[in-house]
C-alpha cells in the first residue's frame, strides 16, 4: 500500500491518493481542479486510478472529481447525501471499497455538510486494524470544521458533536489522522 498527500500551497487544501500495491489500483480523495499532479502520481507509480471520492460539496476549493473520473474512466463517488445534478455512485455510512490489500471504510460524519464522509484505511497486508483517516474537513489540525455553512449553526454542531464525534471516538489511538487542511492556508 502507498499514501500520497498533494497540497495547493495558496490554500491550505490536501487531496490524498492511496494505491493497492497488489492490483497497481489506486483512489484519489478529494481531488481540486487541476487533475495533473493526480495522473502523474498514478503514472509514476504504474497505477491506474479506479476510484475518485469527493468527501463533500467544497467551498474552498473547486473539485477535480468528475474532471478527473471523466479523464481516467474511474468511478466518481460520493455519499449518498449530496446534492449533485451529475451522475455519481452513492456511498453509504459503513459501505467498504476493497482495492487489493486496501479496505476503505466510509464514515458519514455530517455537520460540517450534510453529506461529509471521512475514509478509514486498512492495509490488509499489514493487519485487521485500521492504519488510517482520511478527515477531509471535519478533523482538522487543532479543530473540528464549522458546523455553520450549510445549516443553521447550532444545528450543525449538534451533528458534529453528537453523530460525526461519536463515530470516531471508538478509534484505536495508534490511527493516523490525515486532514484536508494542512498549515499553510490563507
Amino acid at each position: 500500500m502507498w499514501l500520497e498527500q498533494l497540497v495547493r500551497a495558496e490554500m491550505g487544501c490536501a487531496a490524498y491518493i492511496i494505491g493497492a500495491a497488489a492490483t497497481s489500483e489506486c483512489a484519489v480523495f478529494d481531488p481540486l481542479w487541476d487533475i495533473t499532479p493526480y495522473l502523474k502520481v498514478a503514472r509514476r507509480k504504474g497505477a491506474s486510478i479506479r476510484y475518485v471520492i469527493d468527501s463533500h460539496s467544497h467551498a474552498d476549493h473547486v473539485s477535480g472529481a468528475r474532471r478527473l473520473a471523466e479523464a481516467t474512466g474511474a468511478s466518481l463517488l460520493m455519499h449518498e447525501d449530496s446534492d449533485v445534478t451529475y451522475e455519481a455512485q452513492w456511498l453509504q455510512h459503513g459501505e467498504r471499497l476493497t482495492m487489493g490489500e486496501l479496505a476503505l471504510d466510509v464514515i458519514h460524519v455530517p455537520g460540517h455538510r450534510p453529506e461529509l464522509i471521512n475514509l478509514l484505511v486498512t492495509d490488509t497486508s499489514r493487519g485487521e486494524e485500521p492504519w488510517f483517516l482520511l478527515t477531509a474537513d471535519f478533523v482538522l489540525v487543532g479543530d473540528l470544521s464549522r458546523p455553520d455553512l450549510a445549516q443553521e449553526g447550532l444545528d450543525g454542531a449538534a451533528l458534529l458533536y453528537d453523530v460525526a464525534v461519536a463515530r470516531l471516538q471508538d478509534l484505536p489511538d495508534f490511527v493516523e489522522v490525515y486532514p484536508g487542511h494542512v498549515a499553510g492556508s490563507t
